[in-house]
C-alpha cells in the first residue's frame, strides 16, 4: 500500500539561549499514515562538537536506531491491523526531551510511544548520557568511583520516598538500583534522576516513577572528571 509520506528537514533548535560553547541541538519529524498506521517519529541530531568523529557516529547511531523502529514497527502493523479497535489505527510516536546541556555533558531522553492493538499502547524511555570531552555515551556505572555507589542511591532513594511519602503512596515494589538502571537516568539541572518504566513499581497510568537525587550530595562518590555536573 502506499504511504503518504512527509519528511520535514532538520530545523535548529538552540534549547541552551546564547551560550554558544554548548552543543547544537537539530530536530527533524518523518511523518507518514496508512489505511491502519499514523507515524510521527521525531530525529535529533548534534552539532558543534569539538569531537567531530563522535559527532558523525552519534548522530548516524541515532538515525540509525529510528530508521529500525519504524521498519519493525511497520511490520508490527500489518501484522496486527485485525486486531486494532474499530476507528483506531497502529500509533507510533517518538519524541525528545533535552534535560541538560552544559560542562561538556548532554542528557537527552527519547520518548516512545507504540500501540499495536489491546487496551492500551506501551511507553518507554530512552535516555543517551553524553560524555562530549570524553566522546562516549555513558552508563550510570561510568560517573562513580566504585560499586559503592549502589547503596548510596539506593539510600538516598529510601530518604526521597520517605520525605515524599505521598508522591510514593501507590508503589506495589520497592524500588532499587538494578542492571537496567545503567541507562533508566539522567542529568537535570543539580540533580541526577533515576527513573523506572511503567509496570516496573506502579500501574501502566502512573507512567515513569522518578527519584531526583541532588548532585552536591553525590559528588564525593563521583569521578573526578564527572565533579564538574555538580558546579
Amino acid at each position: 500500500m502506499l504511504k503518504k509520506i512527509f519528511i520535514l528537514g532538520m530545523i535548529v533548535v538552540c534549547l541552551c539561549g546564547c551560550d554558544m560553547r554548548r552543543v547544537r541541538t537539530e530536530r527533524g519529524i518523518k511523518e507518514y499514515e496508512t489505511d491502519f498506521s499514523s507515524v510521527n517519529a521525531e530525529i535529533i541530531q548534534f552539532s558543534g562538537m569539538k569531537n567531530t568523529e563522535f559527532e558523525q557516529s552519534i548522530n548516524a547511531d541515532i538515525e540509525k536506531d529510528i530508521n529500525s523502529e519504524l521498519v519493525a514497527f511497520d511490520s508490527a502493523a500489518t501484522e496486527n491491523c485485525d486486531n486494532v479497535r474499530m476507528g483506531n489505527k497502529c500509533v507510533l510516536n517518538i519524541s525528545w526531551e533535552e534535560e541538560y546541556n552544559d560542562n561538556d555533558f548532554i542528557s537527552v531522553v527519547e520518548e516512545k510511544y507504540i500501540y499495536t492493538g489491546g487496551a492500551h499502547g506501551t511507553t518507554v524511555r530512552i535516555p543517551k548520557n553524553i560524555d562530549v570531552s570524553g566522546g562516549k555515551v555513558i552508563k550510570l556505572s561510568e560517573l562513580f568511583i566504585d560499586d559503592g555507589y549502589i547503596s548510596t542511591l539506593n539510600r538516598m532513594i529510601n530518604a526521597r520516598m520517605t520525605e515524599h511519602s505521598e508522591e510514593y503512596k501507590d508503589l506495589w515494589a520497592k524500588p532499587e538500583i538494578k542492571e537496567s538502571h545503567q541507562t533508566d537516568f539522567y542529568i537535570d539541572d543539580d540533580d541526577l534522576v533515576i527513573f523506572f518504566q511503567p509496570y516496573d513499581l506502579s500501574y501502566y497510568a502512573r507512567g515513569f516513577v522518578e527519584f531526583p537525587l541532588p548532585l552536591d550530595d553525590l559528588s564525593g562518590y563521583m569521578k573526578e572528571e564527572y565533579r564538574r555536573l555538580t558546579i
